[in-house]
């Protein structure tokens, strides 16, 4: 992975937003996401997350018991708590490959659990730096990652649109039915 991505440490974090990583949603907003902030009161030691970084959080969660690895996909610069890693790609599009390969637990699982320690209260233990030692299948050609990072993105909007049209229906499905019960 140190060959993919480089651990970035920025820590310039005044006035951004602050995030945390959920495993269906990406980085998100802590207050959209969890109906509060849980950040400190002072977030200058936060680490700094551009759009497409890579960022690894050590939270056990669900199917992901060694953390979860997402890329930023949101349109600004913004903050994450300083016990996350967060990393550059060498392109956005070797950022969406790595995105989606961490997406499956298995694949997360594989790659963490030998590098990480279980520590006390089930704290996953592992360097951000040491995080990056671990190797990952991935295509040598940079047409090639381009190719399947665009196909993931187009997949990710086909079911985002899905998700939508199902949503609305519904949304239809329960105001039909409000009306024929007043």
């Amino acid at each position: 992975m140190s060959e993919l991505l480089t651990e970035y440490r920025n820590r310039n974090t005044k006035n951004l937003m602050v995030c945390s990583v959920a495993v269906g949603k990406g980085v998100v907003n802590q207050i959209e996401h969890l109906g509060r902030s849980f950040a400190a009161a002072d977030t200058s030691n936060y680490g700094k997350v551009k759009p497409g970084d890579i960022v690894y959080t050590k939270s056990p969660t669900g199917n992901f018991p060694y953390g979860i690895v997402k890329q930023s996909r949101q349109k600004q610069d913004v903050a994450v708590s300083p016990l996350y890693g967060v990393y550059t790609p060498k392109s956005f599009s070797v950022g969406t490959l790595i995105h989606n390969y961490f997406e499956q637990s298995e694949n997360a699982n594989n790659y963490i659990r030998p590098l990480a320690q279980k520590g006390a209260k089930n704290t996953i233990n592992i360097t951000t730096s040491y995080f990056l030692q671990g190797i990952i299948p991935f295509p040598k050609l940079e047409d090639d990652i381009e190719k399947l990072a665009n196909f993931f993105n187009l997949l990710d909007e086909k079911i985002q649109q899905t998700e939508n049209f199902l949503h609305n229906l519904s949304m239809q499905k329960k105001e039909l039915l409000h009306r024929m019960f007043i």
